[in-house]
């Protein structure tokens, strides 16, 4: 790449190109997306982007956590025309194909625990968090779950029942699937039960025992415990070490599963490769995409062997597991595990 001297902006913003794609946009495309940033981006590469007026930015936003090796890292690049120029679609539920089965492989190594683990493909972070929620039912044969203020987990109807970092994701989408329990995460900053860490010995977990598994949701009816290891649309909130130990310890007395989503923290972005690695956590079922691909669109809900153990049929999809995607996320965590 040449040198220039950037970020470097040509128009006032947004430009006149990028005004009349807008325009556009409003009339034919779902206004629900937010997109707060005025112009339309054409081209990216490395940690920048251009739009079609030629103004150049650097990418904080990483494409909402996605673009793990930057914008269209040579490296992925490549493995993705490989492929493309091979077979653009198989249908990992028909077919089998070598990028699936090798990409669930290196996942089974580089999640936390011991033992082979086995994967369910997806398309987003959405879908993973579906398929954990339908992996714990099937298992617990049971229909309840746990999670927490401020968390998000996504916005179809059964992530979107556990999602609860603001209202406009919610409101006029009622009645969410039951059995459903809210309970108040470890937010030391302002702390809702209003005591201090570490003289609290970890109330805010005796209290979803003692307050919620008593009284509320019975541990018999609870299936999983669903938890971001860091809150991300809730105010990137770090719990104190030892929280999520605790909350482990929690579900292994009563046979709740403890499912990490680790779509957003997970993939290198806090140094490991997944978050609760810092802890020393093993969860039951893990969620990742984002960052798992580069851009490309992917997702996993990855278990032991042991749990994920349905039958054929009990859950599959058309385009999870795509090879093109596959190999794109291959060369990814090629690419973490190196640099």
């Amino acid at each position: 790449m040449a040198k220039i001297n950037f970020p470097y902006i040509k128009t006032a913003l947004p430009g006149p190109k990028s005004k009349k794609l807008i325009r556009k946009d409003e009339k034919y495309v779902s206004q629900s997306y937010t997109r707060a940033y005025p112009t339309v981006i054409e081209r990216g590469e490395g940690a920048l982007f251009w739009d079609v007026d030629g103004n150049c930015f650097i990418d904080f936003h990483s494409g909402i956590g996605v673009c793990t090796t930057g914008n269209c890292h040579p490296n992925v690049v490549k493995a993705i025309k490989g492929q493309v120029e091979m077979a653009i679609h198989i249908a990992s539920a028909d077919f089998y194909h070598e990028p699936v089965g090798k990409l669930a492989r290196v996942l089974s190594d580089i999640v936390p625990g011991k033992g082979t683990k086995r994967t369910f493909f997806t398309n987003s972070g959405t879908e993973a968090i579906e398929a954990a929620m339908k992996l714990a039912r099937y298992n617990r044969k049971c229909p309840g779950y746990i999670a927490f203020i401020g968390a998000f987990h996504g916005r179809t109807m059964g992530s979107l029942s556990l999602t609860c970092s603001k209202d406009t994701q919610r409101k006029r989408f009622a009645p969410f699937i039951p059995e459903v329990t809210h309970v108040p995460y470890a937010y030391c900053y302002r702390c809702p039960y209003h005591l201090k860490y570490p003289s609290c010995d970890f109330y805010c977990v005796d209290v979803i025992e003692e307050r919620y598994l008593f009284h509320v949701c019975p541990p018999e009816n609870v299936a999983a415990m669903i938890v971001e290891p860091i809150q991300g649309e809730g105010g990137y909130i770090i719990p104190p070490p030892g929280y999520h130990n605790r909350l482990k310890k929690l579900c292994e007395k009563y046979g709740i599963l403890f499912v990490a989503d680790e779509v957003q923290s997970g993939m290198g972005k806090t140094g490991k490769m997944f978050a609760l690695e810092h802890w020393g956590v093993v969860p039951d079922v893990i969620a990742v995409a984002k960052g798992i691909a580069s851009g490309m669109p992917l997702g996993a809900c990855i278990a032991s062997a042991k749990l994920m153990n349905w039958e054929p049929g009990a859950h599959s999809t058309t385009f999870g597991g795509s090879p093109v995607s596959c190999v794109a996320a291959l060369e990814t965590i090629k690419l973490l595990r190196q640099d």
